[in-house]
């Protein structure tokens, strides 16, 4: 997050927004669940299970649109046979 979604100030790393007081803890702990969904997708690919890696890559884009994420979903979807997926995802349909 770089700018708090209510006012648009600066993010400065805190829980609450310093300008708005907006409380900002939810939208960290997504961001955070997101980019551990994604290294567990990166992990299961590495030990080769695939169902997991394509379980985690799509937990990880159904949260925030990581950089790399919707790369890792349609990798998972090719080696898990789900074709459609990996098509739409690549935006090639």
């Amino acid at each position: 997050m770089e700018r708090c979604p209510t006012c648009k100030a600066k993010y400065k790393g805190k829980p609450v927004c310093h300008r708005c007081k907006t409380d900002l803890s939810l939208l960290i702990k997504i961001e955070k669940d997101a980019a551990m969904h994604l290294q567990k997708a990166y992990q299961a690919f590495e030990e080769g299970d695939y169902e997991d890696m394509f379980f985690n890559a799509r937990r990880s884009c159904s949260l925030r649109q990581l950089p790399g994420a919707k790369k890792m979903l349609a990798c998972a979807a090719i080696l898990t046979r789900r074709y459609k997926n990996a098509i739409t995802l690549y935006g090639l349909s």
